[in-house]
């Protein structure tokens, strides 16, 4: 179930696992067999080392059966899981599966660290941060929403609530606990539309759009729309940023911004190895 993290620790430390080679002179006897010849020119052979990791492999099971379960609930095609421990970024699990054609489902790649995707509504809780950082709002503010249906620039946007006649007027708390696009996007819009780039600037400051710089390969790169470039930049494109459209970032990159919250501001690395152990050294 750790195939994919192995394989990539593989890749970075081949001379750390690899060892020595030794050799020795021998000579040839009868029978095609051979003796060894004393020399002072022996080699011994060296072992490579032993790579131990944070994985705990009984949470490792319990997280691989719970995403496994939730696919096949859901019918999805993929799924990842990681369980990152707050104070120190040490990854005790990372499960990645995917859909095969027998319609089971298997590790085929390591989505958790390579796939770098839209958020979608989880990086809600970063565009307020932004906001809040900035001083412009607070969690006893007042956001009017309407009836969950409203217009940016031409474009519809809707609030899940809207089927029940939208949330009206909310206070920040609340609109985020219901997880309100009209919200968010209206406070953003409100105070950021004349510096758009201000907004991205603060969530860079907050880690997003930035890689980890992870001590394993193929990690995804990330991505924020860029208000200087008018090829891709809309008059739609800073409020709907704000709940994850036009935004990639990897699983692991989310985990992290979160995990700096729970953490109490300091954002941590995510640790996979522990330790490099060379003869019990």
């Amino acid at each position: 179930m750790v195939l994919l993290l192995i394989a990539s620790i593989l890749e970075i430390l081949p001379n750390e696992l690899s060892g020595e080679k030794g050799y020795m002179m021998v000579q040839k006897i009868s029978g095609g067999k051979s003796k060894p010849l004393p020399s002072n020119n022996d080699l011994e052979p060296v072992d490579g080392a032993d790579i131990v990791t944070h994985i705990d492999v009984r949470m490792q099971d319990l997280c691989h059966n719970a995403l496994y379960d939730q696919l096949e609930k859901f019918e999805a095609q993929s799924g990842t899981v990681i369980l990152m421990e707050t104070k120190t970024g040490a990854i005790k699990s990372m499960v990645n599966l995917r859909k095969g054609s027998d319609g089971l489902y298997r590790e085929t790649q390591n989505y958790a660290v390579g796939s770098a995707t839209e958020p979608g509504s989880i990086i809600k809780l970063i565009s307020y941060m932004v906001a809040m950082e900035d001083g412009y709002i607070d969690t006893n503010d007042l956001i009017e929403t309407g009836n969950g249906i409203t217009q940016f620039y031409g474009q519809r946007m809707t609030d899940s609530q809207a089927k029940r006649g939208g949330l009206g007027t909310v206070s920040v708390k609340r609109a985020f606990e219901l997880s309100s696009n009209i919200a968010i996007a209206k406070i953003i819009e409100d105070h950021y539309k004349n510096n758009p780039r201000k907004f991205v600037d603060g969530l860079n400051k907050m880690g997003v759009g930035y890689k980890l710089d992870l001590p394993i390969k193929g990690e995804g790169q990330p991505k924020l729309p860029n208000p200087n470039n008018k090829d891709t930049w809309s008059g739609t494109s800073l409020a709907w940023m704000t709940f994850g459209y036009g935004v990639h970032m990897t699983p692991l990159q989310t985990l992290a911004v979160y995990n700096a919250v729970a953490n109490n501001g300091e954002m941590v690395k995510p640790r996979f190895i522990k330790e490099i152990r060379d003869q019990n050294q």
